[in-house]
């Protein structure tokens, strides 16, 4: 669907070549769509589908979904693994992986197994939660996760605050999602949607949407597609309508509403507006829909791109890869992803060898193979377009041809890829402020543009530094800090991603109460226990200390080499992307006072990594 974050897979059938409709009858006020270039970017891949068992096992695709939120893509689908390239060592990463938009490269840090295909994905708004949609069962052992999942989407972890439930009597599934500034809407195979403890189930017909804030339903929207299952949903751009696609036999039993429908904010048909004119009565099925600029786009089964006037879903024309631009049945593939991208629609489908129409219109990407083609399409932040699906080979730029994992990259040569770093800050001050420690720098340059600037602490001069903080100015406070000496550097930052070279260290020390003042050590952390490990990180709970004026945090530290690890101001601390996986660990935790006084250590807890 329609975001300016990214964009959403489709549990389509998929296809072999890709084609991109530019609209050259209306005029977008957004920017060119990327003139991509037919050869490939080398990128990391995704292997091993997983066919047998699945809701969609006549479809053998790794590749089902593609999201993107800033520089990370997010790939989902059936695969097992992902590796650099064919003959490369495989890492084992089942349905859900992320990779670096700009480089290609996999991105261990956002680690997630979900035990089951991913069919769907959508960036919220903010961009602060990945939606995950699909057909797998409760995720890392959170309650009511099964088939629809909020996620962090740097790390993976599941987001618990968000509480939505999607339910069947049988096996539930999610095959898309789309969202506005209020709701997600959620399409698939399911007949109910509840939320948090308490709140009330809602019977739905394979369509609902639910709020953005905590997944709570909305009891107001009720259709039910009847006769199959959802595949496509568009919001409306002024959000007065959304648009359903699928392989249902009609909505709320209305007549002609087969495959496609609109519908209001209450779940109510709106006209019918493809009735009658499928080119195949057997197969009216809709794959995929998307809402941009007074226009709805319908892609369909038996190879048809409908283009309907969103006032009053009158057919303006049709796309077809059969060649020609009729109503009439066509030779070619089925259309089965849709993406808006600046002034231009992309269209996949599973079209073989030169079936095109309009060729003033319409391009295809050569070089890729596969037996059902592509799934999902994603827009880069570079001028770049992801496809992904069952491809096996893409062809680079010199000729030669390339083994693909399921996905590609494609990229316009006209747009330059931004590879210069920033200049390195200059004039760093650090002066501690009572419990506070301010930071001023002069900016940097850039060929392009700096966009901000990172600062990073360290506990000894030259030590292992942590990244604390983001600005777009020449300054930045660290506030509420133990009495002792800290070290900070700065780099800058562009658009593209590239960072500076660091400044050189420089330090500032938080004093102390001074004589006469708080000299009591806070009371002893207890009960630390370990609440989740994954393969590069960790979260860990205790009970919290108490103290004669008052806890000002906590500090955590390696048993073996009593090397602080972490501070955190709560009684928890999750950490992530800085342990190696499967390795034992062994840690324990102290209190602080804002004198800095520290407690006895705790009992200390020994975890593994997972493998």
């Amino acid at each position: 669907m329609y975001s300016k974050l990214g964009a959403f897979g489709r549990a389509s059938r998929a296809l072999a070549l890709v084609g991109a409709l530019g609209l050259s009858l209306i005029s977008f006020s957004a920017p060119a769509g990327a003139e991509i270039a037919s050869y490939a970017e080398d990128t990391w891949g995704v292997y091993n589908s997983v066919v047998g068992g699945t809701l969609t096992e006549t479809i053998d695709s790794e590749v089902m979904a593609m999201e993107r939120i800033g520089n990370l893509v997010y790939v989902g689908g059936k695969f097992t693994e992902v590796r650099q390239n064919n003959g490369a060592a495989p890492v084992s990463q089942s349905y859900l992986a992320a990779f670096d938009a700009r480089t290609g490269a996999y991105v261990s840090s956002f680690d997630v197994d979900l035990g089951g295909p991913v069919y769907a994905l959508q960036a919220s708004p903010d961009g602060s939660r990945l939606f995950v949609g699909g057909e797998f069962n409760d995720v890392a052992g959170v309650p009511n996760t099964r088939a629809l999942v909020a996620l962090d989407p740097f790390t993976g972890a599941v987001d618990t605050s968000w509480k939505a439930q999607v339910k069947l009597n049988g096996r539930a599934s999610v095959y898309e999602l789309d969202a506005d500034n209020n709701w997600l809407y959620v399409g698939g195979s399911f007949d109910g949607v509840g939320g948090g403890e308490g709140v009330a189930r809602l019977n739905v017909g394979n369509v609902a949407r639910l709020s953005l804030v905590g997944g709570t339903p909305d009891y107001g929207f009720d259709p039910f597609a009847n006769g199959g299952s959802v595949w496509g949903i568009a919001a409306s751009p002024d959000g007065t309508r959304v648009y359903v696609s699928g392989y249902f036999t009609n909505v709320n039993g209305v007549g002609g509403s087969d495959g496609f429908v609109a519908l209001d904010t209450s779940g109510n048909v709106v006209g019918t507006p493809l009735n009658g004119l499928h080119n195949n009565v057997n197969r009216k099925y809709y794959l995929d829909v998307e809402a941009v600029n007074g226009l709805v786009f319908v892609a369909g089964m038996e190879h048809i791109v409908y283009v309907l006037d969103a006032s009053n879903l009158s057919v303006i024309t049709r796309h077809s890869t059969g060649g020609t631009n009729n109503a009439a049945f066509q030779t070619g593939g089925d259309y089965q992803d849709l993406e808006v991208v600046g002034d231009r629609v992309y269209g996949s489908n599973h079209a073989r060898g030169s079936h095109f129409a309009n060729g003033d219109i319409y391009r295809w990407l050569l070089g890729q193979g596969g037996s059902s083609g592509v799934w999902g399409m994603v827009e880069g932040p570079d001028g770049c377009m992801w496809f992904g699906g069952d491809l096996t080979r893409a062809t680079r730029a010199n000729g030669t041809n390339q083994g693909r994992g399921g996905f590609t990259k494609h990229c316009d040569p006209a747009v330059a890829v931004d590879s210069v770093r920033p200049s390195v800050p200059g004039g760093v001050t650090v002066t501690a402020a009572g419990r506070d420690v301010n930071l001023t720098w002069n900016p940097s340059v850039d060929n392009v543009a700096v966009t901000g600037y990172q600062i990073y602490r360290a506990t000894s001069n030259g030590g292992t530094a942590t990244l604390i903080g983001a600005t777009g100015s020449t300054s930045y406070t660290d506030v509420g800090l133990p009495n002792g000496t800290y070290w900070y550097y700065v780099r800058a930052s562009d658009a593209a991603g590239n960072l500076s070279w660091r400044t050189g260290y420089r330090s500032a020390t938080v004093p102390g109460a001074g004589g006469g003042g708080d000299t009591e050590r806070p009371s002893t952390p207890s009960g630390l226990v370990l609440e989740s490990a994954w393969r590069m990180g960790a979260s860990v709970s205790w009970n919290g200390s108490t103290d004669n004026v008052g806890v000002a945090g906590y500090q955590l530290f390696d048993a073996d080499t009593d090397q602080l690890i972490a501070t955190t101001t709560g009684a928890t601390n999750k950490f992530v992307g800085s342990l190696t996986p499967g390795t034992s660990y062994r840690i324990y935790v102290k209190a602080i006072d804002a004198a800095g006084n520290a407690s006895w250590r705790s009992n200390i807890l020994t975890f593994n990594t997972q493998p």
